[in-house]
């Protein structure tokens, strides 16, 4: 879970909101200080225009893992070895294999809920929500009048 921020358009006030990683959800926002509605394009309405890439691509991460294991594999062994052999360290090599493990970490994560379905099902609840949301025909034509693309089937 995150957050995202934004300017109200219409006011210019800063609108905080928690948001999951892909910001799956309606693009329409209210603003707390003025309630005007307003678009966050950064938002993406999962029935229309599908899913991030990112978050079903298993090559991705697969490709990820590979790179951040062999760069934290050799940048390690370098630290190890500066450390062993010389006696002294870089502090700055030291903060980069550390950057390569959590990048590993986080790769590895997410490849592994990708193989195991656990994206998919995920997924399949950020749709389920699109889909009910798009079932109401009055934010079909809020969505249409603030300029966003419906597909026929949701009008």
């Amino acid at each position: 879970m995150g957050y995202s921020e934004m300017n109200c358009p219409h006011c210019g006030k800063m609108n905080r909101e928690s948001c999951n990683a892909y910001m799956y959800g309606s693009p329409i926002r209210i603003c707390k200080n003025c309630r005007e509605k307003y678009i966050d394009s950064r938002y993406r309405e999962p029935a229309i225009s599908g899913f991030d890439p990112k978050s079903t691509n298993e090559a991705f991460y697969g490709k990820g893992c590979i790179g951040f294991g062999i760069a934290f594999a050799c940048i390690f062994g370098w630290f190890l070895y500066c450390a062993v052999a010389n006696g002294v360290y870089s502090l700055r090599v030291g903060i980069l294999s550390v950057g390569c493990l959590l990048m590993l970490i986080g790769c590895i994560i997410q490849y592994v809920r990708i193989k195991s379905g656990a994206a998919h099902r995920e997924n399949s609840k950020y749709l389920e929500e699109s889909e009910k949301r798009l079932s109401d025909k009055g934010y079909v034509d809020e969505l249409i009048k603030m300029g966003i693309d419906v597909p026929e089937k949701y009008r």
